[in-house]
């Protein structure tokens, strides 16, 4: 029987010496957990840079068979970045925006005059997390879902009205792209639903037909908004690398909202300060808008 035993030694020792040869042949459908230039590989890749968005935006009103609207020319300076995840093909980026100049006009339907104004608060902040596991090396497509806050209030200088301007708390839900034509040039786009949107402050005091109501001459009106608005959104940039590490990006975006809403409107009297009605009414149409030019300054590391 012992003389067995050096056979099956020298068999296994065998057997072992043979296993990183064997291990190195992946059966079919197999791959490495890693790709075979892995020493080059860079599982993240980062995005940090400014944007300037020259935007035009609209809040139009409509109740008892009149509309108002505020419009508006904003020009905004925002911060942002994007995280990629290359081994599962997510993301994640966030963007924040805030007018450093504002100008525009209130108006209403039965007038011809509008009230021009300078000022406002028009800003936003959001995240958003991607998933594109679709397509090739070259170009990508998937999936994102998100939450975007907007500050939509035109002429900061109405502070003796209280007003705040409207806070909009919206979901996004949406597709996204990424092509990267070789080496100097990269599309990205998106277009999300916002499927639910909270609407809520105040509006902008808006000029009016001088009107009888409750007994004053109202000439302004302005309305506390509460209601639940749904509307879409769109992006699309075109970048090119002048650098390894420097992307400069131009495109457009834009982003839309409407729905029902109630409000609380104060009629005032501008002749006699602290003269005012207020009135519940159901809005026959509430609608908000902002769209315009994007150009980018990007690190890409």
């Amino acid at each position: 029987m012992y003389r067995f035993v050096p056979a099956l030694t020298l068999s296994a020792l065998a057997l072992f010496a043979a296993m990183p040869a064997l291990g190195a042949d992946y059966p079919d459908g197999f791959r490495p957990a890693y790709p075979e230039n892995f020493d080059d590989y860079e599982p993240l890749g980062f995005e940090v840079g400014l944007r300037y968005w020259y935007s035009k935006g609209e809040q139009s009103l409509g109740f008892a068979g009149e509309t108002v609207k505020a419009n508006d020319t904003s020009h905004i300076l925002e911060g942002h970045l994007r995280i990629d995840d290359r081994s599962t093909s997510s993301y994640v980026k966030g963007q924040a925006g805030y007018a450093f100049a504002t100008d525009g006009s209130y108006s209403d339907s039965s007038s011809a005059a509008s009230l021009d104004f300078s000022g406002g608060q028009i800003g936003y902040a959001g995240a958003d997390f991607g998933y594109m596991p679709f397509g090739t090396d070259t170009f990508k497509f998937g999936g994102l879902i998100g939450y975007q806050y907007m500050k939509e209030s035109p002429d900061k200088a109405r502070a003796d009205f209280g007003a705040d301007g409207l806070n909009i708390h919206a979901l996004r839900l949406g597709v996204t792209a990424r092509a990267e034509i070789n080496d100097f040039f990269d599309i990205n786009a998106e277009l999300a639903a916002i499927p639910y949107a909270d609407i809520s402050g105040q509006t902008a005091n808006y000029l009016i037909p001088t009107t009888v109501i409750g007994g004053i001459n109202a000439d302004t009106l302005s309305a506390s908004l509460s209601g639940a608005g749904y509307g879409a959104a769109g992006e699309v940039m075109l970048g090119i690398h002048p650098t390894e590490n420097m992307v400069l990006r131009v495109g457009g975006r834009g982003w839309m909202l409407k729905g029902p809403a109630t409000a609380s409107v104060t009629y005032s009297d501008s002749a006699t300060p602290g003269t005012t009605v207020k009135a519940s009414q159901v809005l026959d149409g509430l609608s908000l808008f902002r769209y315009g030019l994007l150009a980018e300054l990007t690190g890409k590391f």
